[in-house]
């Protein structure tokens, strides 16, 4: 979750389904979520399969969603987002096997407590667990934000199971950003409940602007702006979002850090890896630094493109072009 400018301002659009100000059950939170989810993916006419991965080394519920056939590519999606927010994206790329997995506490995954844990350790634990039960070797992993971060760290520690590395946006603390900001959200207590509770739709809005960007949200149709919403609204997502940031700023400004990769491990992920940065994501991180970063990965190339956090929202075809480019030479 990252808090970006935009110097474009446009025209706000109204949800013509209003969010929900009374907490749900958890019953009908998951049925309004996996609704709202698949009005999104029809909106670009694909056709998701549902299944759930059982990780049984972590005890641990995975939801994934495939759409597409052809070279598989394991989607990551970012901070309090889903994996619906893929769907643009998935639609303009035809010749992979797209699977989208929600994050831990996210859309309809099992919530986890990360108090004591070692963030790295444990996710890449997870995405190869993930691989295994989806009889991948390796594939193509695509990254936004948090989940960039997340495919940077498996590049690097299980760089066999990693065909391409495609990295948009600011990757969490990975490249060295600063998120003082959300330091609020990792307190104990007043963090879990301000992520979870309910919100009106105004007020969501005007949360998710400053996370992925005005242009993306005013871009977005009106029922992925509530699927997002409704994500939120399950349980545990203020459990799980709370301890994993609370986690990743203890780890980020340990000594030596934990989550912060090194210029020597940079300089040891040598996948074929694409950095995608919207040119208005330059709240926490300056993108001349980010270019700095990504230069000391051998085999990376990095690409500014329309828009903020989310570009691909904001004006899809500029990083669907890219990112097109970069799978079919590799």
């Amino acid at each position: 979750m990252y808090y970006v400018r935009s110097h474009i301002t446009l025209p706000m659009m109204v949800l013509q389904v209003p969010v929900r100000d009374a907490p749900m059950s958890a019953k009908a939170a998951n049925s309004a979520f996996l609704k709202a989810e698949a009005q999104v993916y029809a909106n670009y006419s694909l056709a998701p399969r549902s299944r759930e991965l059982r990780l049984h080394k972590l005890s641990l519920m995975i939801r994934a969603v495939d759409v597409g056939a052809g070279e598989p590519a394991l989607f990551l999606h970012g901070f309090s987002l889903t994996g619906a927010h893929w769907a643009p994206l998935m639609a303009r790329l035809p010749k992979l096997h797209c699977t989208a997995i929600d994050m831990p506490g996210h859309g309809s995954s099992d919530g986890v407590n990360y108090k004591g844990v070692d963030l790295r350790r444990w996710y890449v634990d997870m995405l190869t667990s993930c691989l295994d039960e989806l009889g991948l070797e390796s594939a193509h992993i695509i990254g936004h934000s948090q989940g960039a971060m997340f495919g940077l760290w498996l590049a690097l520690d299980a760089p066999t199971r990693v065909r391409s590395l495609i990295a948009i946006g600011t990757p969490a603390v990975a490249f060295g950003a600063h998120l003082e900001s959300l330091k609020m959200l990792a307190r104990p207590g007043i963090g879990r409940l301000m992520l979870s509770m309910p919100k009106p739709s105004s007020m969501y809005r005007g949360v998710l602007v400053r996370t992925i960007g005005r242009q993306e949200v005013d871009a977005a149709p009106e029922a992925l702006i509530r699927t997002t919403y409704l994500a939120t609204q399950r349980p545990n997502f203020g459990m799980t979002v709370s301890t994993y940031l609370r986690e990743m700023f203890a780890g980020a400004q340990a000594e030596p850090p934990r989550y912060v990769l090194s210029a020597t491990e940079l300089a040891q992920i040598h996948r074929p890896a694409l950095i995608v940065w919207g040119e208005n994501d330059d709240h926490y991180q300056p993108i001349a630094e980010a270019r700095a970063k990504a230069a000391l990965m051998p085999n990376a190339q990095f690409e500014v493109v329309p828009g903020g956090h989310e570009p691909w929202l904001a004006d899809l075809e500029p990083s669907a072009n890219i990112i097109s480019a970069f799978l079919a030479s590799h």
